[in-house]
């Protein structure tokens, strides 16, 4: 075990002689920065809710894009990216040993075209206004999904159904304003529910069943506050909620935060773990300091690995779908292995190092876009199996004599993932910015891009004061109103859009569903799920059930409310 000092945030972090095993069979060296801020350079690399228009630079078609028009890089519409119209061993080049690495690669990333967005066309129906998806019809502003119909402000949402302002939804339908649904049918403003149905204002339900405002029930129907009704008596007194009410919902939701607090949590989310850490984990084994991920075995520090299964990965970020031997990697799977410190690289690919969107290809080194079945090139120029080899090990100890070093003094030598600079991204438009939020100011001080939102031209019809408090007073004409968010004279730091849309098909939905029009934009509304999960990262502690000594790692630290139990302790408490 080795203790270092992170050469980014300065903090310490430890290397476990079972890392360095890892580092071996991958033949690469330790890291240098610490989990944290390995995780969140990495995820610079992946926008996915930011949308602007912009001009094919291929077909000269303007559509939806990840990039902005200003973005110095080059976008073809993916269905121009996906064809025979260009090849990117075009932007074959030979390396310069006199310049260090990273300086070169910044060229090559802003001449090889880079796709419009990040979402598989032919199977996507209606859905234009969706990102980073495949399978989707008739959805609008989803993201990181697939098999989603009918659905509408949805984040990281599989196999679904009319949904909307959804996060963590797995196998649902008719759910609203959701954190971590599974298996749930009509579940309106509920948090770690599971295998249920009708159910409201609730936490932490399994086989429950007409349930209002109940929290830690098991196999539990006609309850209100964890209080048993029967059947009329039940339906009787939810109606007296008036949950169409806005004034009411909000009231209902204070309510069940503040009765929830008298209730234990368990350490961490999931089920089925073998010696395994992290947070919203399911069966999986040896997997260490991992979130919303299912189905690992020896893994540590992945973040949503959801296409199961994975083995062998470390600091891995979204896909899976037996990924094997994958290190400092993103977006990359589909049955890949040893791939390291690449970027969107799938299917089948193997031994790729150091490469952006290279598919169905193997042997490759610092490339990017090449498609096809390529292989052993550098800088996308075809070499021999012999000439690659001996080409990339020059290359790599040259990276580590001539060390690339970026606008803060951070130094890059083989074994790192791409410095911040090069991410064809800024902050504020990355994932980074939803899970580890940053100001302008703080982001460009620890050398991150940072865009400036676009003035917003839009004047609001409406204010949100002025619209009726219950959805019943509410008629269609309000799809022609612009809204003003309830965050717009605020000093907000959550992509605040300052005024929204309902679409056609939202007063319906909210009409059946006995829902209040909502006072925030979607953005404003995304970011108030995501601080209803826990953050990524853990704490020590022990149980807090008296008499229990029994340790874990949460993502609970001790200075939350929260009374937090190990899974024993839990289980009993439960009803």
């Amino acid at each position: 075990m080795e203790t270092r000092i992170c050469q980014n945030c300065k903090k310490d972090f430890v290397i476990e002689p079972e890392d360095f095993a890892f580092y071996k069979k991958m033949d690469v060296p330790p890291p240098t920065w610490c989990p944290e801020c390995r995780l969140i350079r990495r995820i610079l690399a992946y926008g996915k809710r930011t949308l602007y228009k912009r001009k094919c630079d291929l077909c000269g078609e303007v559509k939806f894009s990840m990039y902005s028009q200003d973005n110095p890089i080059k976008v073809y519409c993916n269905t121009c990216w996906w064809s025979d119209k260009w090849d990117a061993a075009e932007y074959a080049r030979d390396y310069d040993f006199s310049r260090p690495f990273f300086e070169q690669y910044r060229e090559l990333l802003l001449e090889v075209p880079w796709m419009m967005m990040g979402r598989h066309e032919p199977t996507m129906i209606n859905s234009e206004y969706s990102n980073c998806a495949t399978n989707l019809r008739n959805c609008y502003l989803v993201f990181f999904a697939d098999y989603v119909e009918d659905s509408s402000y949805c984040d990281t949402i599989h196999h679904a159904k009319d949904c909307i302002d959804c996060y963590m939804t797995q196998q649902s339908e008719n759910c609203y304003e959701g954190v971590n649904l599974v298996k749930c049918y009509q579940a309106k403003y509920c948090i770690d529910c599971e295998d249920s149905f009708n159910i409201s204002f609730s936490k932490d339900l399994v086989g429950c069943s007409n349930c209002f405002g109940c929290v830690n029930l098991r196999k539990k129907q006609y309850c209100i506050f964890n209080e048993q009704y029967s059947k009329e008596e039940y339906e009787k007194k939810v109606k007296e909620f008036d949950v169409g009410s806005f004034s009411s919902s909000q009231n209902l939701i204070a309510q069940i935060t503040d009765y929830s607090a008298s209730f234990p949590v368990r350490f961490s989310h999931g089920r089925h773990n073998t010696a395994s850490s992290g947070d919203y984990v399911s069966n999986s084994k040896n997997a260490i300091n991992v979130y919303n991920c299912e189905n690992l075995e020896d893994c540590k520090n992945c973040f949503i690995i959801y296409m199961s299964p994975s083995k062998d990965c470390h600091d891995y970020s979204f896909y899976g779908e037996n990924a094997n031997l994958f290190y400092e990697c993103l977006k990359s799977g589909g049955g890949s292995t040893n791939l390291k410190f690449s970027n969107g690289c799938f299917p089948g690919c193997r031994n790729l190092t150091l490469c952006n969107y290279c598919i169905d290809s193997h042997d490759l080194f610092a490339c990017i876009g090449l498609r096809g079945n390529k292989s052993f090139s550098i800088f996308n120029k075809q070499y021999s199996e012999d000439e690659y080899k001996k080409l990339a090990q020059k290359i790599l100890e040259q990276m580590n004599t001539l060390p690339y070093t970026d606008k803060v003094g951070r130094e890059y030598r083989y074994g790192e993932f791409f410095p911040p600079e090069l991410s064809p991204f800024s902050y504020n438009d990355t994932v980074a910015q939803e899970y580890f939020p940053l100001k302008r100011e703080s982001a460009q001080t620890q050398g991150y891009n940072w865009t400036e939102q676009e003035t917003k031209t839009h004047i609001p019809t409406l204010k949100v004061t002025d619209i009726p408090d219950n959805i019943m007073d509410v008629d269609d004409t309000i799809i022609n109103e612009v809204i003003e968010c309830s965050h717009r004279q605020q000093d907000c730091n959550e992509s605040c859009t300052t005024a929204f849309r309902i679409t056609k098909k939202e007063p319906d939905f909210y009409r059946t569903q006995h829902l209040p029009i909502p006072r925030l934009c979607s953005n404003c509304r995304h970011y108030s799920r995501l601080a209803k999960r826990g953050p990524l990262k853990l704490w020590h502690r022990r149980c807090m059930k008296e008499g229990c000594s029994n340790e874990f790692e949460t993502s609970y630290s001790s200075d939350r409310p929260e009374v937090v139990y190990c899974e024993s302790c839990y289980q009993r408490e439960v009803v």
